[in-house]
C-alpha cells in the first residue's frame, strides 16, 4: 500500500506535467483507429449528413471551427442539391441569368437558415481534426413547411390587395402589390406553389407573372405630337414635351412615374410622375445639339415603382425584364434665322452698296443659320458703324471705323453686344481709306463676331 504523503505527491506530479505539457486538447482524446465516416461517402435516408474537416496546426486553435463550417456547408449542399433537382422556376423565367441569381438566392437561404442540426461525432489524428454533423430530414421538412405556409400567407394578403387595385384602374398599385406577392414567396420559388383563387387550384407565381405581364403591356404612352420641331439655342414648347399615360382601358395612370431620355445629353429632370390625368411634362432647356436629329424616348420607370414596393434585387431584376411601355420621338433641329439692320457709314455719309450686309448674309448662310428679310427670324442683329479721318499726311489719308453689335432675340431680349475693336485704313483718298477699313471688318466678321453671336445663343 502506497503511503498518503507518497499518493498526494504522485498527483501533483502527474497534475503538473499535464498542465505544463504544449498538447492539444483533442489529442488527449485520439482514437487509434479512424471511424468508417472519415473515410466512406455516407447516405441516410433519414438524415442530411455534413462532414468536414480542417488540418491541426502548432500553436492555432482554429480547426474546430473551420472544420464545423466545413461541414455545415456539406450539410447544405446535400440540401440544395434535392431541393434544386425539381426546380420548377425555370419555366416562368425565360432569363437564364436571373434564374441563376434565384438559385443563388434560395441557396443562401439554406445556409443561412440552417438549424436544428446536431453533431454527431468527431474524430482527430495528428494532423487533421474531421467532424460529423446530421440534421434531421423529417424535422428540417417539417420547419420549411411552416415557413412556406406563412410566406404564402402574406403573399397572399399581397395578391388580394393588387387584385382589388387592378379592378379599381389603381395601376401604380397593383403593380406595387402584385410585386411584393412575389417577393413574399421568393424564398420558396422554385416549389410549385398552389393555391386556392376563385375556388381553383392556381400556382401563384404563375398567376402573378401573368397578372405583371397584363399591367405592363396595357400601360401605353402618347404624345402631342410624333415628332418634335427644335431650334437650335431655343427650347421647346413645354405643351410639345407633356405625354400621357394610360391604361387598357384608356383611363389616366396618375401617380406613375415616366421616365425621359434625350440623346444630346442628360434631362435635368429626368423622371416625373403623372398628375390626376395621366400628364407628365418634361424640360430639355434650350437645345445645343449641331445634329439635325436627335432623339428623345419616354419610358414608364418600372425601377422606381419597384423600389416603392421594397422588393428583393433579383426580383427587381426579373420584373425588370418584362416589356415595358416606351415612346421614342424623333426630334428635328434647324439653326435660328438671323435678320440684319445695318447702318453702316464713311464719314457720317450711308454707305449706297451694303458692304457689311453682304459680308454678315455670306457668312451666316456659309455657317448653315438662314437669312430672314422679315420679322420672321429668330435673331436680329443691329450694327452700327462709321469712319471718321484721323490724320492726312504727304497725301495719305488714315480713316478708323468704329460701331457696335446688338443681337436680340424675337422677344427683343438682348442675347449679346459688343463694341467693334477700331480698324483701320490708309489709302490715297478718303473713299479709299475708308473701304480699306471696312475690308479690315470683313474678315473679322467670319473669324470672330459672328462666331461670338453664335457661342452667345447656344450657351
Amino acid at each position: 500500500m502506497i503511503p498518503r504523503n507518497k499518493t498526494k505527491l504522485i498527483v501533483v506530479i502527474l497534475l503538473t506535467f499535464f498542465l505544463l505539457a504544449p498538447t492539444d486538447a483533442t489529442a488527449l482524446f485520439r482514437r487509434k483507429a479512424a471511424p468508417s465516416w472519415v473515410s466512406t461517402q455516407l447516405s441516410d435516408p433519414d438524415y442530411f449528413i455534413g462532414i468536414g474537416s480542417a488540418p491541426i496546426l502548432k500553436k492555432q486553435h482554429t480547426h474546430i471551427e473551420r472544420a464545423r463550417r466545413d461541414a455545415l456547408n456539406e450539410l447544405a449542399s446535400e440540401i440544395s442539391v434535392q431541393i434544386f433537382s425539381s426546380n420548377v422556376l425555370i419555366t416562368l423565367v425565360k432569363n437564364d441569368k436571373i434564374t441563376d441569381e434565384y438559385n443563388s438566392l434560395i441557396r443562401s437561404r439554406v445556409t443561412t437558415e440552417l438549424d436544428g442540426y446536431e453533431l454527431y461525432d468527431s474524430y482527430a489524428d495528428k494532423k487533421t481534426y474531421w467532424v460529423y454533423y446530421r440534421l434531421s430530414k423529417k424535422q428540417y421538412y417539417e420547419q420549411q413547411l411552416k415557413k412556406r405556409q406563412a410566406a404564402i400567407q402574406q403573399a397572399l394578403s399581397f395578391y388580394s390587395t393588387a387584385r382589388e387595385a387592378e379592378q379599381r384602374g389603381d395601376t401604380k398599385s397593383a403593380i406595387v402589390n402584385f410585386a411584393k406577392t412575389l417577393d413574399a414567396v421568393k424564398l420558396h420559388l422554385n416549389e410549385n406553389l398552389m393555391v386556392t383563387i376563385n375556388d381553383k387550384e392556381e400556382n401563384l407565381v404563375a398567376q402573378v407573372f401573368t397578372a405583371l405581364h397584363r399591367a405592363f403591356s396595357g400601360l401605353k404612352i402618347e404624345a402631342t405630337a410624333l415628332r418634335l420641331n427644335a431650334v437650335l439655342s431655343e427650347e421647346i414648347s413645354p405643351e410639345e414635351l407633356a405625354f400621357f399615360l394610360k391604361d387598357e382601358a384608356g383611363n389616366p395612370v396618375s401617380g406613375f412615374p415616366l421616365q425621359g431620355y434625350y440623346s444630346e445629353r442628360a434631362i435635368p429632370q429626368p423622371t416625373v410622375s403623372t398628375d390626376n390625368r395621366g400628364r407628365a411634362q418634361f424640360n430639355l432647356g434650350k437645345i445645343r445639339s449641331q445634329r439635325q436629329q436627335e432623339e428623345l424616348r419616354i419610358s414608364a420607370d418600372i425601377n422606381a415603382i419597384l423600389l416603392e414596393s421594397s422588393t428583393d434585387f433579383v426580383v427587381r431584376r426579373t420584373l425588370l425584364d418584362m416589356p415595358a411601355p416606351t415612346l421614342t420621338l424623333p426630334v428635328y433641329i434647324r439653326k435660328p434665322s438671323f435678320r440684319f439692320v445695318i447702318d453702316e457709314k464713311h464719314n457720317n455719309e450711308n454707305l449706297a452698296d451694303g458692304v457689311l450686309s453682304k459680308t454678315f448674309s455670306s457668312v451666316s448662310q456659309r455657317l448653315g443659320y438662314p437669312v430672314e428679310a422679315n420679322e420672321a427670324a429668330d435673331y436680329i442683329c443691329y450694327i452700327e458703324t462709321n469712319t471718321r479721318q484721323l490724320s492726312y499726311n504727304n497725301g495719305i489719308y488714315t480713316f478708323e471705323l468704329q460701331g457696335d453689335i446688338v443681337l436680340t432675340d424675337k422677344h427683343d431680349i438682348i442675347r449679346y453686344t459688343t463694341q467693334l475693336t477700331p480698324t483701320r485704313g490708309v489709302q490715297l483718298s478718303p473713299e479709299k481709306a475708308g473701304m480699306e477699313a471696312y475690308k479690315v471688318l470683313q474678315q473679322q466678321v467670319g473669324t470672330r463676331y459672328f462666331r461670338e453671336m453664335e457661342e452667345a445663343i447656344v450657351r
